[in-house]
């Protein structure tokens, strides 16, 4: 089994004899994870969230495709995950009262961000932690404003492509570098896709429970 340490501020560190697999490619899962200090295996989930709209209330839904995420990896990939745990996350917007995933195309992109530049949003990231047939849901949310950008910027982001797979038409540390007055109340973590500090007191749960 491989060995994996979770470091916190006010501890020596908790050690894991646990292989884990995060059921994902995603860059910001990816660095958040390498910033703890985690060992992991990144593998692409099969399941195409992109193709599943967002619909009905959005931290359930949420879950849900977490949920779909690990098991499609399990079950793809099942010699390469026998005896791991699979981290599978999904990030969903609301704004304006409705649910939003990743834009599909510019005109979509455009009009999810001027919903964002209308009011706060709510910005809900599921999590899904599974091995052997046994599987942990939860949640965690923040609320995120985003102030109007001047109009040459909007659009030259707009052109960029670079909201494509970004829950709400953007990516929050990429904007914040670009120059955008975004406020975030809750866990940036959560925004960026994987709620760590949640992630880590489940973890230290199955570690137990599978002991």
């Amino acid at each position: 089994m491989g060995w994996f340490t979770i470091r916190a501020k006010h501890d020596l560190g908790c050690i894991f004899m646990i292989s884990l697999v995060l059921a994902s490619r995603s860059a910001n899962r990816m660095r958040i994870l390498h910033r703890e200090g985690i060992e992991f295996e990144s593998i692409e989930a099969p399941f195409d969230d992109a193709a599943q709209p967002p619909k009905g209330e959005i931290a359930p839904n949420a879950m849900r495709l977490a949920e779909l995420k690990a098991q499609s990896v399990l079950a793809t990939f099942a010699s390469r995950c026998e005896g791991k745990v699979i981290l599978a996350a999904d990030t969903i917007c609301e704004m304006g009262g409705h649910a939003v995933g990743k834009p599909q195309h510019r005109d979509e992109a455009e009009a999810m961000l001027r919903l964002a530049f209308d009011g706060a949003h709510r910005v809900v990231t599921g999590v899904c932690i599974a091995r052997a047939g046994r599987t942990w849901t939860f949640f965690e949310q923040a609320i995120v404003t985003i102030e109007a950008v001047d109009p040459w910027k909007f659009e030259k982001y707009i052109a960029s492509d670079m909201w494509q797979g970004r829950a709400g038409g953007y990516d929050l540390g990429d904007r914040i570098a670009d120059g955008w007055r975004i406020h975030c109340q809750g866990d940036p973590d959560t925004v960026a896709g994987l709620p760590w500090r949640r992630v880590k007191e489940f973890l230290l749960r199955v570690e137990k429970e599978l002991q």
